[in-house]
């Protein structure tokens, strides 16, 4: 899970500093970021709160960084949310699409 070792990285923890904080060895931070072992879901929870970010943007199922309920606390709706995550996973042509059509429908 690559995304471990980019969110760490910019935590500036090293696999050890991590490792303390979700009480697993160093070796075991490694084999996370390497895919040779996959984080139990109450690692990966406590990955979530030390990160601040989704458990789905860590094992990437999502490019939204955010929790979905901490988008729909800072004013977004249920309906907003998924709509973002549709849209991120577009390339970026489809993206440029969808945005003329939002924005035909607006004109209706």
């Amino acid at each position: 899970m690559k995304r471990i070792a980019e969110l760490r990285k910019e935590k500036h923890l090293n696999q050890t500093g991590l490792g303390l904080k979700l009480n697993v060895s160093q070796k075991m931070i490694s084999a996370y970021e390497s895919g040779a072992h996959q984080p139990s879901i109450e690692t990966l929870i406590r990955m979530s709160e030390i990160f601040n970010v989704s458990v789905d943007y860590i094992i990437e199922n999502s490019d939204i960084r955010m929790k979905a309920e901490r988008l729909v606390k800072d004013g977004l709706t249920a309906n907003e949310v998924e709509l973002l995550e549709l849209f991120n996973e577009l390339d970026e042509k489809r993206q440029q699409r969808a945005i003329g059509i939002i924005f035909a429908l607006k004109c209706l």
